[in-house]
């Protein structure tokens, strides 16, 4: 159930409620909103007069969040003791409870509204008026954050999220999951070193997709055991702190989730060695791995080449990144566990070997059929023009192969591609040249979806049952 405060202050709420007495004796959840609110004195009794109805509406609630809405001009919400009285009473007898700030942006709302070490989720905006607000609202909640989720629309330093003006460092014990989103186009100023303090030793999740401003490993010390998924950019600074911290170049021993945003072609080349410690330290306890660049790819590709099966990997998604169908093959037969696949395939790569089609398909269609490979979806991320003819032949190999692949999604712009990507997997099919490459019990979807979402969005579904069209 959600409330709008300013209802229960003007008396509104009191009104409609007053004569109908209505229960919700399964509502668990209750939101209250502040927006902007100028709570006068006299509004008091309004606010002590909705506690019993709010009591009787709601005799089952475990869980409160209080959401700061966008506030306009300079009003402000007063933190007085009626509010307090109504917060009290609707955590009153609670096992568990929590308070939630969507927005931080105005002068006193957090301090007003939320009594220190109360929130365990916030979501702010780091903005060059309102930093030092928001900072000070985090730090005095750093014992009980959870969840915390920073948009950052200015490049001033942020190293004010951990230390004071005094330079006294906050310990976040609870806090899971951090996340940094750069919305500015400046880098943001260097934070110095942070020496000595472990500030998040629980961590769970670190998103961070843009250029690093720790100029150490301030936000990866001491989490090495809790660390499940890390999201990072491998820019100069993020290379520098990986050289530099051993125990950082070996990696979250628990990691099962990686985002690598992008690496700059010099940064590839000068960090070679430590990117593929990296690499090789971190691959074999994935399941997740996402990766941005033909450089990273390479990266991944030779460790491929030279390092045993990996059998825990069951997602791989690929972007920027130009693979043939001879490396995807490779990349299947040492990753038989993968079942999501992401990635374009840009050539056959039959060049260097100097087959002939037919017989490069028959050859990798060889190698992989032997293998129990869990392959069940395919997403084609189409990052550059692909021919025809190369996702065809493509959609043929896997799906005679990879006896789970019941999906594969192509974004298009219209459905006349799909159609021709359809069609001529059919006619490919039917030539003769790889109908004995084909399974009975082939049978899987070829999805259109939109090429600017990322989430799916199905516009056409086309079944192939290849064995019936003989």
């Amino acid at each position: 159930m959600k409330l709008d405060y300013q209802s229960i202050v003007n008396g509104s709420a009191v009104h409609r409620l007053k004569d109908s007495w209505v229960q919700f004796p399964n509502a668990r959840f209750l939101e209250i909103e502040f927006q902007h609110t100028e709570h006068k004195a006299e509004n008091a009794s309004n606010v002590t007069m909705f506690i019993p109805i709010m009591q009787h509406m709601l005799p089952a609630i475990t869980k409160v969040y209080m959401t700061v809405s966008e506030t306009k001009g300079h009003a402000q919400c007063v933190y007085d003791t009626s509010l307090q009285k109504l917060l009290e009473h609707v955590c009153l007898g609670r096992q568990w409870v929590s308070m939630e700030a969507t927005s931080v942006k105005q002068t006193h709302t957090i301090e007003h509204l939320v009594p220190a070490n109360s929130l365990t989720r916030l979501f702010c905006q780091w903005k060059h008026d309102n930093h030092q607000l928001v900072a000070q609202a985090i730090r005095a909640n750093a014992t009980s954050l959870q969840y915390l989720v920073i948009f950052i629309f200015s490049p001033t330093n942020i190293s004010s999220i951990i230390l004071d003006p005094t330079n006294r460092a906050s310990i976040f014990p609870n806090l899971s999951i951090l996340s940094l989103s750069k919305l500015c186009n400046e880098e943001l100023e260097t934070v110095p070193c942070i020496p000595d303090v472990v500030p998040f030793p629980r961590l769970t999740a670190l998103e961070m997709g843009f250029t690093c401003p720790f100029s150490d490993d301030v936000l990866l010390r001491g989490n090495h055991g809790t660390l499940n998924e890390l999201i990072i950019r491998l820019d100069y600074r993020t290379m520098h702190i990986l050289s530099t911290y051993q125990s950082t170049l070996r990696g979250p021993s628990r990691l099962s989730y990686l985002v690598i945003v992008k690496t700059d072609l010099e940064i590839s080349k000068q960090y070679a060695h430590t990117i593929h410690t990296f690499m090789s330290n971190i691959i074999p306890q994935l399941k997740k791995l996402f990766i941005n660049g033909q450089n990273i790819l390479e990266h991944l590709l030779d460790l491929l080449t030279h390092n045993p099966v990996y059998y825990k990997l069951q997602r791989l998604v690929m972007f920027s990144c130009e693979i043939p169908l001879v490396q995807l093959a490779t990349l299947l037969q040492k990753i038989p566990t993968l079942k999501r696949l992401t990635c374009d395939v840009t050539s056959l790569g039959h060049e260097a070997s100097g087959m002939g089609l037919a017989p490069l398909i028959r050859s990798l269609h060889a190698q992989l059929k032997p293998l129990k490979l869990h392959l069940g979806e395919w997403t084609i991320a189409c990052g550059r023009a692909v021919s025809v003819d190369i996702t065809a032949l493509s959609i043929i190999l896997l799906a005679s192969t990879c006896p789970h692949l019941k999906s594969v999604y192509y974004p298009v712009q219209s459905e006349d591609e799909s159609l021709k990507v359809f069609s001529r997997v059919c006619m490919l099919q039917q030539s003769g040249e790889f109908r004995d490459l084909v399974d009975s019990n082939m049978y899987f979807s070829l999805t259109t979806i939109s090429p600017y979402s990322v989430i799916r969005i199905s516009t056409s579904v086309f079944k192939l049952n290849l064995p019936k069209l003989y």
